[in-house]
């Protein structure tokens, strides 16, 4: 079964040769459709080196392998052609676009996955 500590986020730090790169999260949980959004944010002078694309590649295997979740989804910044690329790389699909707050001070538009 499903561990009910999921149910608000966990936030994991991401590591490469003992060095810390950024973070991988993993929200939302919603137990009834077996469902889990995830994100990642890496330091910049780690971006283009694979790491983002490993890190959400280890969580979907785990998400799907040891969670029980079947559907998992995603957002980014519509200018982040980077980070599209790397969930196009973990077979996620665009859906649509909307507005989103990211924390700035009015929403912004993100792209939204689903895997």
């Amino acid at each position: 079964m499903y561990d009910e500590g999921l149910k608000e986020s966990i936030i994991l730090g991401i590591f490469r040769d003992g060095a810390f790169c950024g973070l991988a999260e993993m929200y939302g949980y919603r137990d009834d459709i077996h469902k889990i959004s995830v994100g990642y944010r890496l330091i910049k002078r780690w971006w283009g080196k694979g790491i983002a694309k490993k890190a959400l590649g280890l969580m979907i295997s785990y998400l799907n392998d040891e969670a029980d979740i079947e559907i998992i989804t995603a957002s980014s910044m519509v200018e982040n052609k980077a980070s599209a690329a790397v969930l196009r790389k973990n077979n996620f699909i665009l859906v649509t676009t909307a507005k989103e707050d990211w924390g700035y001070d009015t929403p912004i538009s993100a792209h939204k996955w689903i895997r």
